[in-house]
């Protein structure tokens, strides 16, 4: 399948990144925004979900507006439990982003929980599975940026 993607493709991906108009049709006004018709724009965006580029289309919210919790944690997990270990992980509808990485730290993943108590919870189950050597918190003690936009 070819990967490459159309100049409109890309003008959509940026446009998608920015804030989704509140109105009765919003794609109708994004797609005149794009000088396209609405048709079009819904079917290219539905090629790109279904080329697995367009994750999904959701709203965001801030979490700590609506009293969640969030932190990073890191763990020490031997090579050959890596993958198990992350299985462990993402069973977990709080963890958000869970990665593998070249380091003692090598597996790193960030919670956002309707409580401090519920990270804990989850944080220690984790520290009890024995595919972990260890696992820290890394709460954040101050947030200078959460919001990303790609120029395509």
């Amino acid at each position: 399948m070819n990967r490459a993607l159309t100049a409109l493709d890309k003008r959509i991906l940026n446009r998608l990144q920015q804030d989704i108009p509140f109105t009765a049709e919003p794609w109708k006004k994004i797609a005149g925004e794009l000088n396209i018709q609405e048709a079009r724009l819904l079917n290219r965006i539905a090629i790109l979900k279904k080329r697995g580029i367009i994750r999904r289309i959701a709203a965001v919210f801030n979490p700590r507006k609506v009293g969640f919790v969030s932190t990073l944690a890191a763990a020490k997990v031997a090579p050959e439990n890596i993958e198990a270990a992350a299985r462990a992980v993402n069973k977990y509808p709080e963890v958000t982003h869970n990665y593998k990485r070249q380091e003692e730290y090598n597996l790193w993943f960030a919670l956002v929980a309707p409580s401090r108590k519920k990270i804990t919870l989850i944080i220690n189950r984790l520290k009890k599975n024995k595919k972990f050597k260890k696992v820290i918190e890394l709460p954040a003690v101050r947030l200078f940026k959460i919001d990303v936009s790609l120029k395509v």
